[in-house]
Order: structure tokens, then sequence, then C-alpha cells
């Protein structure tokens, strides 16, 4: 293990010099009639923006409070309907129930009587009490397409959690605002299109709230209250830990624990249960019994504290003493930020986890950073004490040097690969333990496989706290495959020492960008942003990045997407070659070439699936449409596999306890515009344990209830049959076939013959 604070100039200028190419300037025009057409502006909800229906077109949920519709609430559908016209789902749900009320007075005609004032008469008894009837009203209990009710949430992702190749939501909801909801993470399930009676899939789709009892189970704030002591952002990751092919989640907060019945701090690792629901993972080891721990609060048994009387019969409270029994649940702390990170480069997910630990009289409390390294069989360990070791050259490093070093409060530490070495970085913006000012730094992965050397670069982006609840987005808006910055935030740049707005647009290379910085102006580059409303994606299929926000402005409550107006082309990457694949304790580790992203030094991320051919069970890192490779929406840069640095030969993805069958591997190559190559694909044949890899041919894709074949060469008739033999449907290659309902086909296209189960 080794430290360095500084990048080598060499290094940096290397970087510039390879990032010849000169992006474009990044403007936005607001599109300030969507409000109107979409039906229901609101504010106190951040958009979030997926192809739920896979047309290939974006769609937006948001909820959040409408004024302008009578402080009303609605979990909103916004339907892309391409080139920037939407349509919207707006119907509730509604249920009815009983009520007592006042029996109106009426006359002759049967018209209700009002007193000189206009107000109602009521009836009256003999004793002048109202009479009261009872009557059946009915109210608004969600929506109809089954889509919550949610307000704000920065960190809601989009996810496959069941892996039926339709994209879920998960759903930070803070809760209260009117809203008529509390404060929890909120699994929505994507149902796919809606089938019709006649049989054919509709152009609606529908969802459903996953009644999970841990996600019910966990701590929260309570509703109206900020989440993770306000730094919402960095409080939820989601990445696949044990590379089952299931998604993970990893989420941090303060508040009142329903299990414990007691305020605390929480962090918690929810292992995804094969599709069906979430338990919490207690597996993480403690470091190692030659390293002091400084804070053994959680980490470890304590006994329960003993009372004793002197000889004059006084009370004296003997405190509990640490015991050497782990408890193997995750350090808890909050206002930090939880993050899944192949630090040792390894192919499994490790988690760093920051934020204020508390402590008491013998444990020291503070900012910590800590890093659990994944050890492969379903358990993580302490490793904290290996990233910084002691300047004693002992043989036991300093755990305080960590969290003295990369402490801090009001900040975000995220995933990138900020160097686009192939390895994931941590960038840090906020506040920091020891240092004067506001931070933006990053820590490079400089480890070779199965080791970790961390590397501190100053970057050149604008330092700002505050970050985790306002305005943080990191993409490429200008086509040059590498990240702009768009934040708001608290800053001392330049003299300042207040909130303000920080653009940051790449000119090509590692820290060679146009910044702007100005005051609180809820405008980025003619860009509508809402403070804590903000999101980014494709609104009108043009392949660049716009921004969307909900928000107050002049028209009260709104809806805005701002769409970009650089001048580049948008272009995918090219599609991964040498594809390989070999199986080593049971699991499949798939490899290809790394593909170079164009017009800088760098590397693309990587997308990879594997799907059983016989039962059509699919296993994929991010939601993506198998037949054309267009993302479904848009995870967090952490989630996609890394190349895991150029020292290696290829890339690879880690598939766990694979079973004998056949199966077609799929890999993609995506920018950091999230524009994505096709899948490049092969067929892996496992038989007692070994791995034999033959070139693909006809393929399935399921989109909902709709059957896609892809075949190599040009369109080619597709006939679908029953399990009996009948002809049920028919098509072409390339085209969505829709089905009678689940259940068992053969599917023919020249002369292949695949039988599918959807």
């Amino acid at each position: 293990m080794k430290f360095s604070t500084l990048t080598s100039a060499t290094f940096v200028a290397a970087l510039l010099a390879s990032g010849a190419a000169q992006a474009q300037s990044v403007t936005f025009e607001q599109d300030r009639s969507a409000r109107d057409a979409i039906g229901w502006p609101s504010h106190r909800a951040t958009p979030v923006v997926a192809d739920f229906n896979g047309d290939g077109i974006m769609d937006v949920y948001y909820g959040g409070t409408s004024c302008t519709n009578g402080w009303q609430v609605r979990g909103v559908l916004v339907k892309g309907l391409g080139g920037g016209a939407f349509g919207s789902d707006l119907e509730p749900a509604y249920e009815d129930y009983e009520t007592q009320e006042r029996v109106p007075m009426t006359d002759d005609q049967g018209n209700i009587v009002t007193d000189d004032n206009g107000d109602v008469v009521y009836l009256t008894d003999d004793t002048g009490e109202f009479i009261y009837q009872t009557v059946t009203r009915q109210r608004v209990v969600g929506m109809k397409n089954g889509l919550p009710f949610s307000a704000y949430g920065m960190a809601s992702q989009t996810l496959d959690f069941n892996q039926d190749g339709l994209i879920d939501m998960l759903i930070q909801n803070i809760g209260g605002n009117d809203t008529g909801t509390e404060q929890g993470l909120v699994l929505v399930k994507n149902n796919g299109r809606i089938v019709t009676d006649g049989g054919e899939a509709g152009d609606d789709f529908s969802f459903s709230v996953v009644a999970d009892s841990v996600l019910a189970s966990l701590t929260m704030n309570g509703a109206g209250d900020g989440w993770n002591e306000s730094n919402e952002y960095g409080a939820v990751a989601i990445g696949d830990y044990d590379n089952d092919g299931f998604p993970d989640i990893l989420y941090q907060t303060w508040g009142w624990n329903r299990a414990d019945d007691q305020w605390r701090r929480d962090v918690a690792l929810l292992h995804n249960v094969g599709g069906t629901g979430f338990e919490i993972a207690n597996v993480f080891r403690p470091m190692p019994s030659d390293v002091p721990e400084p804070n053994r609060i959680g980490i470890y048994e304590k006994t329960l504290d003993t009372i004793t009387f002197d000889e004059d019969g006084v009370e004296i409270v003997v405190p509990g003493q640490w015991t050497d029994t782990p408890t193997y649940a995750i350090k808890r702390m909050s206002n930090g930020n939880v993050n899944f990170i192949d630090l040792n480069n390894d192919g499994w997910l490790d988690i760093v986890v920051t934020g204020w630990a508390d402590g008491d009289d013998t444990e020291r409390g503070g900012y910590e950073l800590r890093y659990y390294e994944n050890t492969r069989d379903g358990w993580f360990h302490d490793a904290t004490h290996l990233l910084i070791p002691s300047v004693t050259d002992a043989a036991v490093s300093d755990v305080t040097s960590v969290w003295d070093t990369w402490g801090g409060t009001d900040n975000i530490i995220t995933v990138i690969d900020y160097d686009q070495d192939g390895r994931q970085d941590l960038l840090l913006m906020g506040s920091a333990v020891g240092r004067e000012g506001k931070q933006a730094y990053v820590l490079f992965n400089r480890g070779e496989q199965g080791d970790v050397v961390l590397e501190e670069h100053a970057t050149k982006l604008v330092p700002q706290s505050g970050l985790g609840c306002r305005t943080f987005i990191l993409a490429d808006f200008n086509g040059d495959d590498v990240c702009d910055n768009f934040t708001r935030g608290w800053t001392s740049y330049e003299g300042r020492n207040d909130w303000a707005e920080a653009i940051s647009i790449s000119r090509g290379g590692m820290d060679n960008y146009d910044i702007t910085v100005h005051g609180h102006e809820s405008n980025f580059n003619g860009a509508f942003v809402g403070e804590r409303t903000t999101s980014f994606g494709d609104l009108n299929g043009d392949g660049k990045l716009d921004i969307i926000a909900t928000g107050w402005t002049d028209k009260g409550d709104d809806f805005i997407p701002s769409y970009n107006q650089a001048d580049f082309t948008p272009a995918a990457p090219e599609k991964p070659e040498g594809l390989g694949a070999r199986v080593e304790d049971g699991n499949l580790i798939v490899t290809w070439d790394v593909v170079s992203l164009t017009g800088t030094y760098g590397d693309a991320l990587y997308n990879v699936y594997v799907r059983n051919n016989a039962t059509g069970a699919l296993r994929q890192v991010v939601p993506a449409n198998l037949a054309t490779g267009a993302q479904l929406g848009y995870s967090r840069f952490g989630a996609y596999v890394p190349g895991l640095g150029s020292s290696q030969p290829q890339a690879m993805k880690i598939f766990a306890g694979m079973p004998d069958g056949s199966y077609t591997v799929g890999v993609q190559a995506v920018s950091y515009t999230y524009a994505a190559s096709p899948f490049a694909t092969i067929t892996v044949d496992i038989d007692n344990g070994i791995a034999r890899v033959r070139e693909s041919g006809m393929q399935l894709y399921r989109q909902g209830s709709m059957l896609v074949v892809a075949a190599p060469g040009s369109t080619q008739p597709v006939a679908v049959y029953s399990a009996a033999g009948q002809q049920v449907a028919a098509g072409v290659t390339g085209t969505p076939v829709a089905l009678p309902a689940q259940g068992t086909y053969i599917v023919r296209c020249g002369s292949e013959t695949l039988k599918v189960r959807l």
C-alpha cells in the first residue's frame, strides 16, 4: 500500500495533451410550454428519467405538490412521444368512504335553502342540535397506474431489481410536504405494458409499489425532515456486491429506528434476495485484532451496565465492558456518503462509507471514512487501516490518520473514473476535516488487481459544500467524452462566501474546463434548475443530455425541460471485440478488449448481461434494451463495469454461482453521454463447470409482453408457435412481436429454432 498527495505534473500534462479535440460550449433553451402540455405542474419533486415502456423514448416520473391544483399531489407519469412532445397519465385512483355530514334544509322543489348571507341552512332537532346523515364520498388514494406520491428525492435511482428486463425505481421519498406520505425508500416495480382484452399490448403501462418489510423497517428522520441530515444525494447507492446478478442497496440516514425504538445514526447493506425483496446483511468483519479500533460502538458487543450500592446504600453504576465479540454490522454514521466501488480492482464491489460516527467517554467520535474490502464470499472486512500506511513504517497503520485526512462534513463523495484509466476513483466536493475552505479533489485509484493505492489530486472543479441537498449533475453534455459538472452550493471560490451556481464545461482532457460561477439565479447557461428538483436526460431524442426540473417560477409551480444546444453530433462507442469467457470456482468470468472513447485518452464504461437460453433468466449490470443497446435510464457511473486499469489486457465482469447451461453473454461500451454501442454477444455453454464459447446466432429479447428477435444478416421473417405447434404470431427480425399471453413458445427464424418461456 502507498499514498501520494499529488499527481505528477508530467502525468497531468500528458492527459491534457491527449484530449486534443476542442469541445463545444453548452447552452440550453427552455421549453416553457411543457408545463401546460403535461397538465400537472409541481414543485418539491426531483424527476426520474427513464424509458419505462421500452420504446426508445425517455419518460419522466415526478411527485411533489401542485399549488396550481389546490395543493394536491399526484405521481405524474410524463410519456415521451418523441421530438420533445409529451403526453401524461394523471388519472388518480379513488376509494369510497363514509362520513357523517349535516343534513341541509330543502324547499318544496328540493332546492337547498340558504340564509341572507348565502350560507347553507341545516336541519336541527327539537333541542337545536344539527341532524347528521351518513354520506358516501370518494377520495384520491394514489394513481390508477400504481405510481406512488413522493416528495423531493435527490438520491432516487433506476434499477431492474427483479431482472425482468423492465426498468424499476428506488424512490427516496422525503415524505410530508402535503403529500400524505411518510419518509422512506419506496421500491416501484414496472409491470410493463397493459394487455388489452384483445390480447395485444396497449400503449399504457402500470406499476406497483413493492411491499418490502425490510425497506419499511429502516430508520427514517420523520415526514418533512431532511434525509441523512440533509445530505440526500450520498445516502443511497446501488450495486451488485455478491455478483449474483441482482442489484443490492446501501443506505444511510439519521432518525428514529423502528426496530430499536430509539434515535440513532444508521447505515445498512440491503441484500437483494433473488428479486423477491431485501434482507439486511450484517456481513462485516472488524479490522484485524492487532489494529487498534478507535471507535468500537456498534462493531463489538458490550456488556450491560450494572448497578451496585456502597456501604451507605448509594447507587453506583458500573459501566459495561467491551467484549471481543463482533456484531458483524457495518459502522453506523450519518450526514455522509455510501458508495459501492471496486477499489482493489478485482472485479468485486467494495464499500466506502463516510459520515459522522458517535463516540462516548471511551471511544472517539467524529467524521470517519471506512473502507470495507469484499472478500468474495459474501462478506467484507474492515480494511480502513490499509488506506494510509503509518508514517513510522510500522506494521500497524493509524486508522485515525485516514479520518483526519479524508473525513469531512456537508460533502459529496461519489464514484467516477475521473482520469479514465479504467479504474474507479472517488471524487470529493465539500468540506474536509483539517482543511481550510471548500474542497474539490479526487482520490485516484492507482492499484493493480487485488491492491489498493490511492493518490490525491486537487481538481480544477469549483469547490463547494451543501451539494448533497441542492444540485449535483455529473455527465458529458458536449460530447467530448469527459464529464461536465453542474452544481449549486456554498463556495469560497475567487473570494466568494455565499451560495453560488457553478458550471464546469470540459474542453477535452482532464481538468481542462471552461468555468462559470454566478449567484443563486436558478439558471445554468439558459437551463432552468430548481433547488433539490433537477435531473438530466435526453428528452427530445437527439442524443444530447438535457436538464429537467420542477420548481417555482413566475407561473407558480412548473415543469421545465431545458434542451441542450451544444453543436456536436452524438456518437456511440465502438462495439467491444475479443469476447471470451471461462469458469473459475463456479464463477463465470467474461472478458473483452477495452474500447477507447473518441476524442480523448480515456476508456469507455461497460454494461454486461448473461441470459439463460433455456429459461430466459437474465442478469444485467445496468438496465438496457438488449436489442438496440439503448440505456433504459441514467444509472450513476459507479454502477457500470470499469476497465480495471490499463495494465489489464482485457476488462472483465464476474457472475457468481453459474449453474450448467447454455447462456447468451452480451457486452456493450457506454460513453459519458450515456450513448452506448450495440451488445456484442457470444454463446457460452457451461458443462460440468467448464465453459465453451461459440458465436451467437439468433437472439431473443423481451420487452415487457413483446418479443424481439435479432439475427445476423438482413431482415428475416419470424414465426412464433405455441407449445402445441399452432402459429400464434409473426413478424420480422428487429421489430417487436406481440404475444397473446405468458407461456412457452417456439420461435423460428431462418433455419434456427429456439424455445422461449415468457
